[in-house]
């Protein structure tokens, strides 16, 4: 393995973890940023594991407020940066008495020592600690060599680990994907074992698992993996039926034979058991959109959708950071842009097309209200965008929001990336000042030109209105 490159490590992380070793407590970077430092990733959040309580740690920082109900842990402000630090725990269940049949863990606030605690932990990649003394990574779970080998394996039984917290088969997918990392042989078999479990789960702890498979800049190899596995089916019918056999290649490449692989006596052996074990994912059939009557209209739109999750792979790449709603939006659009941008619809008919599309994805994966409005608004701005576009008019920020417009924009631009178009030539006016926007008139080169505000909350105040600035002394 690489070593860490110490310039990728997060000074304030650092910090906090000399600081509590000098207070007489073991500590260390813990988890994903240890994972992704190993691998040569750039760690998006830095983990602190420690010996100390969230009390001691908050009586070390004064910058700390503990938070969590189910899972208690401290929180180092520095800035608007946050560095999560959470006490060594062991598993709860081993506390517990008789196993009725139900392993979903519903507490985690037994503490333990950091053996316990990276064991407890769902996959051995991110059971690693980083101890700053000795520089050294410390492997409890077998985590280096399944990073050499480039899988995801749970710690443990598979097959118990995911009835414990169901989210954590989001989660392999998400370490696949992300990472470009396989799904090991046995984790791969009981995830499709006990994928009809994720509905035990809250559903906004699901929610936002799918979020994070969506902004990972791995959305389109997660939803492949996510169809390949079935797991989508349970999440939500709806969008599988949408997406299945749109040219992702994962279910051919699920079924390829034996035959056309290169594998050893042993590792042929054991994928036909592996095979023989794994159930058959259901796939329903392709949903019924009333918009979508001409023959082979919804396998064009779908092949565009497969190309619109790669671009906004790139766009957060490139550091774009989408909203849940773009990221809704995004899986949608392209099913429903050409209806709603169409000059032969009228609006009524097309923001009936708008509820059609969503509403099922809306209520399969329990979409918060605010983000399910703010997905309508956005999907429906594209109308307003074509409008602007067709008759080389500046956007105007009315009828819905700087925010759904903004929204509407960027959907528009990944379509027309998408489509191997040019990139967006409209954007949203800035602060207020719809003349700022493309197609402004040629008065915006003249500097004596008076701009105004919108004010929030009242009338826009003429500027013979204004009082008087005070004498300067």
């Amino acid at each position: 393995m690489p070593a860490l490159d110490h310039a990728l490590i997060d000074g304030d992380a650092e910090r906090v973890v000399r600081r509590l070793t000098k207070g007489g407590f073991t500590a260390y970077l813990v988890g994903g940023c240890v994972r992704d430092l190993l691998l040569g990733l750039h760690p998006k959040d830095f983990d602190v594991a420690t010996s100390a309580t969230p009390n001691d740690i908050r009586a070390t920082f004064r910058n700390c407020r503990i938070i969590g109900r189910r899972f208690r842990l401290a929180h180092v402000f520095f800035g608007k940066k946050i560095i999560e630090t959470a006490t060594f725990r062991a598993n709860p269940r081993e506390d517990e008495g008789d196993d009725d049949g139900d392993l979903l863990i519903r507490r985690d606030n037994v503490f333990g020592t950091e053996t316990e605690d990276a064991r407890r932990r769902d996959f051995t990649i991110n059971g690693l600690f980083y101890d700053f003394e000795r520089e050294d990574v410390i492997d409890h779970v077998g985590g280096l060599p399944d990073l050499e080998a480039r899988l995801v394996r749970t710690i443990g039984d598979p097959d118990v680990r995911f009835r414990e917290d169901p989210v954590r088969m989001l989660r392999a997918i998400k370490f696949a994907a992300r990472c470009e990392l396989d799904i090991e042989p046995a984790t791969y078999a009981a995830l499709l074992r006990q994928r009809d479990e994720i509905r035990k789960s809250a559903p906004p702890r699901v929610v936002e698992e799918v979020y994070r498979l969506m902004r990972g800049a791995a959305a389109r190899r997660s939803l492949e993996l996510s169809l390949t596995t079935g797991v989508l089916d349970v999440l939500s019918p709806y969008l599988a039926g949408l997406y299945h056999g749109g040219g992702s290649g994962a279910e051919a490449e699920a079924e390829v034979a034996d035959d056309e692989l290169d594998l050893d006596d042993e590792e042929r052996a054991w994928r036909r058991v592996w095979q023989d074990d794994r159930p058959v994912p259901t796939r329903r059939p392709a949903p019924r959109l009333s918009f979508l009557s001409e023959p082979g209209e919804l396998e064009r739109r779908r092949a565009l959708a497969w190309a619109m999750l790669t671009q906004l792979d790139d766009l957060v790449r490139r550091g774009g950071e989408p909203a849940n709603s773009q990221l809704i939006a995004a899986l949608l659009v392209p099913f429903v842009a050409d209806t709603i941008t169409s000059p032969t619809i009228k609006p009524g008919d097309a923001h009936q097309a708008v509820i059609e599309v969503s509403q099922p994805l809306f209520d399969q994966l329990a979409v918060a209200r605010r983000d399910a409005e703010r997905v309508r608004y956005a999907l429906f701005g594209l109308r307003r965008v074509a409008t602007a576009r067709a008759k080389n008019l500046p956007l105007d920020a009315g009828g819905g929001g700087r925010e759904s417009l903004e929204d509407a924009v960027q959907l528009d631009g990944l379509l027309a990336a998408a489509r191997g178009g040019a990139a967006l030539a409209l954007a949203a006016p800035a602060d207020g000042d719809d003349d700022d926007a493309a197609g402004a008139s040629s008065d915006d080169d003249d500097p004596n030109r008076k701009r105004r505000r919108r004010r929030r909350g009242g009338r826009r105040r003429r500027d013979d209105d204004a009082p008087a600035a005070a004498p300067v002394p």
